[in-house]
Protein backbone atom coordinates (compact mmCIF):
# COMPACT_ATOMS: atom_id res chain seq x y z
CA UNK A 1 0.00 0.00 0.00
CA UNK A 2 1.40 3.36 -1.06
CA UNK A 3 0.55 6.11 1.45
CA UNK A 4 1.19 9.64 0.23
CA UNK A 5 1.72 12.23 2.99
CA UNK A 6 1.06 15.86 2.00
CA UNK A 7 2.67 18.38 4.36
CA UNK A 8 3.51 22.07 4.12
CA UNK A 9 7.02 21.31 5.37
CA UNK A 10 8.97 18.09 5.83
CA UNK A 11 11.96 19.72 7.52
CA UNK A 12 12.56 17.42 10.48
CA UNK A 13 12.21 19.12 13.84
CA UNK A 14 10.76 22.33 12.39
CA UNK A 15 7.53 22.10 14.35
CA UNK A 16 5.13 19.69 16.03
CA UNK A 17 3.63 18.61 12.72
CA UNK A 18 6.93 17.34 11.35
CA UNK A 19 7.74 15.59 14.61
CA UNK A 20 4.51 13.61 14.32
CA UNK A 21 4.98 13.07 10.58
CA UNK A 22 8.35 11.36 11.04
CA UNK A 23 7.02 9.18 13.85
CA UNK A 24 4.47 7.91 11.32
CA UNK A 25 6.99 7.54 8.49
CA UNK A 26 9.50 5.56 10.53
CA UNK A 27 6.89 2.88 11.26
CA UNK A 28 5.41 2.51 7.78
CA UNK A 29 7.66 -0.16 6.31
CA UNK A 30 7.50 -2.39 9.36
CA UNK A 31 3.72 -2.36 8.87
CA UNK A 32 4.03 -3.20 5.16
CA UNK A 33 3.31 0.34 3.96
CA UNK A 34 5.28 2.38 1.42
CA UNK A 35 5.52 6.09 2.32
CA UNK A 36 5.85 9.06 -0.01
CA UNK A 37 6.04 12.70 1.10
CA UNK A 38 4.83 15.60 -1.05
CA UNK A 39 5.84 18.93 0.44
CA UNK A 40 6.73 22.56 -0.17
CA UNK A 41 9.90 22.22 1.95
CA UNK A 42 11.84 18.95 1.63
CA UNK A 43 14.52 17.78 4.06
CA UNK A 44 17.77 17.11 2.17
CA UNK A 45 18.96 14.52 4.68
CA UNK A 46 15.63 12.72 5.12
CA UNK A 47 15.22 12.39 1.34
CA UNK A 48 17.83 9.65 1.60
CA UNK A 49 15.46 7.64 3.80
CA UNK A 50 11.99 8.57 2.57
CA UNK A 51 10.91 9.38 -1.01
CA UNK A 52 10.01 13.08 -1.27
CA UNK A 53 8.71 15.38 -3.96
CA UNK A 54 9.24 19.10 -3.39
CA UNK A 55 6.61 21.24 -5.08
CA UNK A 56 6.99 24.78 -6.39
CA UNK A 57 6.54 27.29 -3.57
CA UNK A 58 7.42 30.77 -2.33
CA UNK A 59 8.87 31.62 1.06
CA UNK A 60 6.56 33.33 3.55
CA UNK A 61 7.79 36.82 4.51
CA UNK A 62 7.06 36.61 8.26
CA UNK A 63 7.94 32.91 8.66
CA UNK A 64 11.03 32.36 6.54
CA UNK A 65 11.27 28.67 7.45
CA UNK A 66 7.98 27.96 5.66
CA UNK A 67 6.90 28.05 2.04
CA UNK A 68 3.52 28.31 0.33
CA UNK A 69 2.64 26.10 -2.64
CA UNK A 70 2.18 28.22 -5.75
CA UNK A 71 0.91 25.57 -8.14
CA UNK A 72 -2.61 24.51 -9.03
CA UNK A 73 -4.59 21.33 -8.43
CA UNK A 74 -3.90 20.42 -12.06
CA UNK A 75 -0.16 20.90 -11.56
CA UNK A 76 -0.30 18.66 -8.48
CA UNK A 77 -2.03 15.94 -10.51
CA UNK A 78 0.41 16.29 -13.40
CA UNK A 79 3.40 15.98 -11.06
CA UNK A 80 2.18 12.67 -9.66
CA UNK A 81 1.39 11.41 -13.16
CA UNK A 82 4.84 12.46 -14.34
CA UNK A 83 6.46 10.27 -11.68
CA UNK A 84 4.04 7.42 -12.31
CA UNK A 85 2.67 7.65 -8.77
CA UNK A 86 -0.68 6.07 -7.93
CA UNK A 87 -1.31 6.39 -4.17
CA UNK A 88 -3.67 4.01 -2.41
CA UNK A 89 -4.32 6.56 0.37
CA UNK A 90 -3.45 10.24 0.75
CA UNK A 91 -2.82 11.60 4.24
CA UNK A 92 -3.13 15.40 4.40
CA UNK A 93 -1.32 17.25 7.19
CA UNK A 94 -2.17 20.83 6.25
CA UNK A 95 -5.23 22.72 4.92
CA UNK A 96 -2.96 25.16 3.03
CA UNK A 97 -2.96 25.43 -0.81
CA UNK A 98 -0.88 22.25 -1.13
CA UNK A 99 -3.38 20.33 1.00
CA UNK A 100 -6.26 21.75 -1.03
CA UNK A 101 -4.60 20.66 -4.26
CA UNK A 102 -4.20 17.17 -2.83
CA UNK A 103 -7.86 17.08 -1.78
CA UNK A 104 -8.93 18.07 -5.29
CA UNK A 105 -6.70 15.29 -6.65
CA UNK A 106 -8.26 12.55 -4.50
CA UNK A 107 -11.75 13.72 -5.42
CA UNK A 108 -10.91 13.45 -9.13
CA UNK A 109 -9.19 10.06 -8.79
CA UNK A 110 -11.46 8.40 -6.24
CA UNK A 111 -8.67 7.89 -3.69
CA UNK A 112 -9.39 7.80 0.07
CA UNK A 113 -8.31 10.95 1.92
CA UNK A 114 -7.41 11.01 5.60
CA UNK A 115 -6.36 14.19 7.41
CA UNK A 116 -4.82 15.00 10.76
CA UNK A 117 -5.99 18.20 12.43
CA UNK A 118 -2.56 19.38 13.54
CA UNK A 119 -3.04 23.12 13.92
CA UNK A 120 -5.96 25.06 15.41
CA UNK A 121 -5.58 28.17 13.27
CA UNK A 122 -8.66 29.99 14.67
CA UNK A 123 -6.91 30.35 18.04
CA UNK A 124 -4.06 32.23 16.30
CA UNK A 125 -6.37 35.10 15.40
CA UNK A 126 -6.42 36.45 18.95
CA UNK A 127 -2.63 36.71 19.10
CA UNK A 128 -2.56 38.64 15.82
CA UNK A 129 -5.48 40.83 16.93
CA UNK A 130 -7.60 39.90 13.91
CA UNK A 131 -10.39 38.04 15.69
CA UNK A 132 -12.90 39.42 13.20
CA UNK A 133 -11.51 36.93 10.65
CA UNK A 134 -12.18 33.91 12.86
CA UNK A 135 -15.74 33.06 11.65
CA UNK A 136 -14.58 33.06 8.02
CA UNK A 137 -11.59 30.85 8.86
CA UNK A 138 -13.76 28.40 10.79
CA UNK A 139 -16.12 28.03 7.83
CA UNK A 140 -13.20 27.46 5.47
CA UNK A 141 -11.71 24.78 7.74
CA UNK A 142 -15.08 23.06 8.14
CA UNK A 143 -15.54 23.01 4.36
CA UNK A 144 -12.06 21.51 3.88
CA UNK A 145 -12.30 18.77 6.49
CA UNK A 146 -15.87 17.76 5.54
CA UNK A 147 -14.44 16.66 2.19
CA UNK A 148 -12.03 14.19 3.84
CA UNK A 149 -13.05 10.58 4.45
CA UNK A 150 -11.56 10.65 7.94
CA UNK A 151 -10.21 13.45 10.15
CA UNK A 152 -8.00 12.43 13.06
CA UNK A 153 -7.92 14.91 15.93
CA UNK A 154 -5.46 14.60 18.87
CA UNK A 155 -7.63 16.65 21.24
CA UNK A 156 -11.04 15.51 22.50
CA UNK A 157 -12.19 19.11 22.86
CA UNK A 158 -11.23 19.98 19.29
CA UNK A 159 -12.73 16.75 18.02
CA UNK A 160 -16.05 17.85 19.53
CA UNK A 161 -15.53 21.35 18.09
CA UNK A 162 -15.09 19.97 14.57
CA UNK A 163 -18.08 17.67 14.98
CA UNK A 164 -20.19 20.69 15.96
CA UNK A 165 -19.05 22.39 12.74
CA UNK A 166 -20.47 19.46 10.78
CA UNK A 167 -17.29 17.41 10.30
CA UNK A 168 -18.91 14.04 10.87
CA UNK A 169 -15.75 12.07 10.07
CA UNK A 170 -13.77 13.52 13.01
CA UNK A 171 -12.17 10.83 15.20
CA UNK A 172 -10.06 11.18 18.33
CA UNK A 173 -6.51 9.86 17.98
CA UNK A 174 -3.82 11.32 20.24
CA UNK A 175 -0.13 11.56 19.43
CA UNK A 176 2.53 9.65 21.31
CA UNK A 177 6.00 10.14 22.66
CA UNK A 178 9.28 8.26 22.86
CA UNK A 179 9.24 7.11 26.47
CA UNK A 180 12.71 5.57 26.12
CA UNK A 181 14.24 8.84 24.94
CA UNK A 182 12.31 11.10 27.31
CA UNK A 183 13.00 9.57 30.67
CA UNK A 184 13.66 10.85 34.23
CA UNK A 185 16.92 8.87 34.26
CA UNK A 186 18.46 11.43 31.89
CA UNK A 187 18.61 14.02 34.69
CA UNK A 188 22.11 15.51 34.81
CA UNK A 189 23.75 17.67 37.44
CA UNK A 190 26.47 18.43 34.90
CA UNK A 191 23.86 19.94 32.56
CA UNK A 192 22.88 22.45 35.24
CA UNK A 193 26.49 23.17 36.11
CA UNK A 194 27.40 23.87 32.47
CA UNK A 195 24.63 26.48 32.37
CA UNK A 196 25.91 28.05 35.58
CA UNK A 197 22.77 27.20 37.58
CA UNK A 198 23.40 26.75 41.29
CA UNK A 199 21.81 23.69 43.03
CA UNK A 200 19.37 25.73 45.15
CA UNK A 201 17.65 27.41 42.18
CA UNK A 202 14.46 26.00 40.63
CA UNK A 203 14.91 25.47 36.90
CA UNK A 204 11.95 26.48 34.73
CA UNK A 205 11.89 25.12 31.19
CA UNK A 206 10.05 26.23 28.05
CA UNK A 207 10.35 24.19 24.85
CA UNK A 208 8.75 25.23 21.58
CA UNK A 209 8.71 27.59 18.65
CA UNK A 210 9.47 31.19 19.55
CA UNK A 211 6.39 32.86 18.09
CA UNK A 212 3.74 35.05 19.69
CA UNK A 213 1.09 32.43 18.87
CA UNK A 214 2.55 30.37 21.72
CA UNK A 215 1.24 33.02 24.14
CA UNK A 216 4.80 34.00 25.05
CA UNK A 217 3.80 37.42 26.32
CA UNK A 218 2.60 35.53 29.39
CA UNK A 219 5.97 33.76 29.69
CA UNK A 220 7.70 37.16 29.58
CA UNK A 221 5.40 38.50 32.29
CA UNK A 222 5.83 35.42 34.49
CA UNK A 223 9.61 35.71 34.31
CA UNK A 224 9.36 39.34 35.29
CA UNK A 225 7.46 38.37 38.46
CA UNK A 226 9.89 35.74 39.75
CA UNK A 227 12.97 36.18 41.92
CA UNK A 228 16.07 35.59 39.76
CA UNK A 229 18.00 34.44 42.84
CA UNK A 230 15.59 31.53 43.32
CA UNK A 231 14.75 30.64 39.73
CA UNK A 232 16.48 30.00 36.42
CA UNK A 233 14.58 30.16 33.12
CA UNK A 234 15.76 27.95 30.26
CA UNK A 235 14.25 28.45 26.80
CA UNK A 236 14.71 25.77 24.13
CA UNK A 237 13.64 26.57 20.58
CA UNK A 238 14.03 29.06 17.78
CA UNK A 239 11.72 31.36 15.91
CA UNK A 240 11.23 34.85 14.46
CA UNK A 241 10.84 36.58 17.85
CA UNK A 242 13.94 35.08 19.47
CA UNK A 243 15.95 38.31 19.54
CA UNK A 244 12.94 40.19 20.93
CA UNK A 245 12.49 37.64 23.70
CA UNK A 246 16.16 37.88 24.65
CA UNK A 247 15.66 41.59 25.28
CA UNK A 248 12.39 41.11 27.16
CA UNK A 249 13.66 38.25 29.33
CA UNK A 250 17.01 39.34 30.80
CA UNK A 251 18.97 36.58 32.53
CA UNK A 252 16.96 33.82 30.84
CA UNK A 253 19.10 31.16 29.15
CA UNK A 254 18.33 30.65 25.45
CA UNK A 255 19.71 27.33 24.18
CA UNK A 256 18.37 27.45 20.62
CA UNK A 257 17.13 24.31 18.89
CA UNK A 258 17.79 21.01 20.68
CA UNK A 259 16.74 17.46 19.85
CA UNK A 260 17.42 13.88 20.84
CA UNK A 261 19.44 13.27 23.99
CA UNK A 262 20.23 16.99 24.38
CA UNK A 263 16.53 17.82 24.56
CA UNK A 264 15.72 14.84 26.77
CA UNK A 265 18.47 15.90 29.20
CA UNK A 266 17.07 19.42 29.36
CA UNK A 267 13.64 18.09 30.32
CA UNK A 268 14.83 15.61 32.93
CA UNK A 269 17.30 18.06 34.50
CA UNK A 270 14.72 20.83 34.99
CA UNK A 271 12.20 21.24 37.81
CA UNK A 272 9.07 22.74 36.23
CA UNK A 273 7.84 22.83 32.63
CA UNK A 274 6.12 26.14 31.83
CA UNK A 275 4.00 26.20 28.68
CA UNK A 276 1.43 29.02 28.33
CA UNK A 277 0.47 28.24 24.72
CA UNK A 278 -3.29 28.22 24.11
CA UNK A 279 -3.04 27.33 20.40
CA UNK A 280 -2.09 23.65 20.67
CA UNK A 281 -4.05 20.74 19.25
CA UNK A 282 -2.15 18.24 21.38
CA UNK A 283 0.93 19.46 23.22
CA UNK A 284 3.79 17.23 22.06
CA UNK A 285 6.30 19.03 24.25
CA UNK A 286 4.03 18.77 27.29
CA UNK A 287 3.89 15.00 26.85
CA UNK A 288 7.68 14.87 26.50
CA UNK A 289 7.98 16.82 29.74
CA UNK A 290 5.61 14.46 31.55
CA UNK A 291 7.51 11.44 30.21
CA UNK A 292 10.66 13.02 31.66
CA UNK A 293 8.97 13.20 35.06
CA UNK A 294 8.54 16.95 34.93
CA UNK A 295 5.54 18.67 36.61
CA UNK A 296 3.87 21.08 34.18
CA UNK A 297 2.22 24.48 34.44
CA UNK A 298 0.19 24.88 31.26
CA UNK A 299 -2.61 26.94 29.76
CA UNK A 300 -6.07 25.54 30.42
CA UNK A 301 -6.79 25.10 26.71
CA UNK A 302 -7.12 22.23 24.21
CA UNK A 303 -3.99 20.16 23.87
CA UNK A 304 -1.78 20.43 26.92
CA UNK A 305 -4.67 20.75 29.38
CA UNK A 306 -5.91 17.30 28.37
CA UNK A 307 -2.55 15.79 29.31
CA UNK A 308 -1.99 17.46 32.69
CA UNK A 309 -3.95 16.37 35.77
CA UNK A 310 -4.58 19.53 37.77
CA UNK A 311 -3.16 19.17 41.26
CA UNK A 312 -1.56 15.81 40.49
CA UNK A 313 0.97 16.18 37.65
CA UNK A 314 0.85 19.96 37.31
CA UNK A 315 -1.49 22.92 37.10
CA UNK A 316 -3.85 24.14 34.38
CA UNK A 317 -4.04 27.93 34.40
CA UNK A 318 -6.27 30.42 32.54
CA UNK A 319 -4.18 31.24 29.48
CA UNK A 320 -3.70 34.98 30.08
CA UNK A 321 -3.38 34.90 33.88
CA UNK A 322 0.36 35.41 34.39
CA UNK A 323 -0.13 35.95 38.14
CA UNK A 324 -1.70 32.50 38.48
CA UNK A 325 1.11 31.00 36.39
CA UNK A 326 3.68 32.51 38.74
CA UNK A 327 1.73 31.34 41.82
CA UNK A 328 1.57 27.78 40.49
CA UNK A 329 5.33 27.80 39.90
CA UNK A 330 5.88 29.05 43.45
CA UNK A 331 3.63 26.28 44.79
CA UNK A 332 5.61 23.57 42.99
CA UNK A 333 8.93 25.05 44.07
CA UNK A 334 7.83 25.12 47.72
CA UNK A 335 6.88 21.43 47.85
CA UNK A 336 8.83 18.98 49.96
CA UNK A 337 11.31 16.70 48.25
CA UNK A 338 9.02 13.69 48.84
CA UNK A 339 5.98 15.41 47.32
CA UNK A 340 7.97 16.56 44.29
CA UNK A 341 9.08 12.96 43.75
CA UNK A 342 5.45 11.78 43.89
CA UNK A 343 4.40 14.33 41.25
CA UNK A 344 7.31 13.29 39.04
CA UNK A 345 6.34 9.63 39.31
CA UNK A 346 2.70 10.34 38.44
CA UNK A 347 3.77 12.43 35.43
CA UNK A 348 5.88 9.56 34.11
CA UNK A 349 3.14 6.97 34.62
CA UNK A 350 0.58 9.12 32.78
CA UNK A 351 2.91 9.59 29.80
CA UNK A 352 3.52 5.85 29.44
CA UNK A 353 -0.02 5.37 28.14
CA UNK A 354 0.84 7.43 25.00
CA UNK A 355 3.10 5.09 23.03
CA UNK A 356 3.67 5.51 19.32
CA UNK A 357 3.47 1.77 18.60
CA UNK A 358 -0.20 1.50 19.60
CA UNK A 359 -1.13 4.89 18.11
CA UNK A 360 0.41 4.06 14.73
CA UNK A 361 -1.24 0.65 14.77
CA UNK A 362 -4.60 2.41 15.03
CA UNK A 363 -3.65 4.89 12.30
CA UNK A 364 -2.54 2.17 9.88
CA UNK A 365 -5.77 0.33 10.61
CA UNK A 366 -7.63 3.45 9.46
CA UNK A 367 -5.65 3.43 6.19
CA UNK A 368 -6.60 -0.17 5.49
CA UNK A 369 -10.22 0.33 6.48
CA UNK A 370 -10.59 3.37 4.21
CA UNK A 371 -9.01 1.52 1.27
CA UNK A 372 -11.27 -1.48 1.88
CA UNK A 373 -14.38 0.73 2.01
CA UNK A 374 -13.41 2.54 -1.18
CA UNK A 375 -12.77 -0.72 -3.06
CA UNK A 376 -16.05 -2.20 -1.87
CA UNK A 377 -17.90 0.91 -3.04
CA UNK A 378 -16.14 0.73 -6.41
CA UNK A 379 -17.07 -2.95 -6.81
CA UNK A 380 -20.68 -2.18 -5.90
CA UNK A 381 -20.87 0.60 -8.49
CA UNK A 382 -19.41 -1.71 -11.14
CA UNK A 383 -21.99 -4.40 -10.34
CA UNK A 384 -24.84 -1.92 -10.49
CA UNK A 385 -23.57 -0.60 -13.82
CA UNK A 386 -23.38 -4.12 -15.28
CA UNK A 387 -26.93 -4.92 -14.18
CA UNK A 388 -28.32 -1.72 -15.69
CA UNK A 389 -26.53 -2.09 -19.02
CA UNK A 390 -28.58 -3.62 -21.88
Amino acid sequence: MLVCHVAGTAQRGQDGVTRVLYEYLERHRVAGLEPLVITAVADAHEREHFPMIEMSAIRLPLYRDYKLYTGTATAFEQTLDQYGIEPDVIHIHTPCPLGRAALRYVERRGIPAIATYHTHFPSYMRHHRIGVVRPFLERALAEFYRRCDRVLVPSRMLCDWLSNLGVGSARYLPHGTDIAMFNPQRASLQWRQRLGISPERTVLLYVGRLVWEKNLRVLVDVWGRLDRRRYAMVVVGTGPIQSRLRRLMPDALFLGYRSGIELATAYASSDVFVFPSDTETFGNVTLEALASGLPCVVADAPGSAELVRHGATGFRIEARDSIAFADAIETLAAMSRERKLLWRMRARVDAESYQWSSICSELFGEYRQLLHERREASTMRAQIASLSSP
